[in-house]
């Protein structure tokens, strides 16, 4: 019976920084996505860090999708998000840690 070791989480994250007018705030929430995950190993999950994010923001823990509170003043935000992959038979589970700007203008 030959154990065959798992590969690294082969899981890449890009974060870009999301400008959104606050006229737009004013009277609604917005979702959008800026975060791109590629070659991720099972499922993945998206959940926000306490320490280093903004109140404002909040993240979907599947699909990765984050909402801006309307009514959020001028100014910039962060988000900290911590991506989980899963990992399968061939892949160990993985997470990297990444921070989205936003700016409100």
């Amino acid at each position: 019976n030959a154990t065959v070791k798992k590969a690294k989480q082969p899981m890449t994250v890009k974060a870009k920084t999301v400008k959104i007018k606050y006229k737009n705030l004013k009277k609604k929430k917005l979702t959008f996505k800026a975060l791109t995950v590629k070659k991720a190993q099972g499922t993945v999950t998206f959940v926000k860090v306490k320490k280093g994010s903004s109140a404002k923001l909040s993240i979907n823990k599947k699909t990765g999708k984050i909402t801006i509170k309307k009514g959020t003043k001028k100014g910039t935000y962060k988000i900290k998000v911590k991506i989980t992959a899963k990992g399968n038979a061939n892949y160990l589970s993985g997470s990297k840690t990444i921070t989205v700007k936003v700016k409100v203008n």
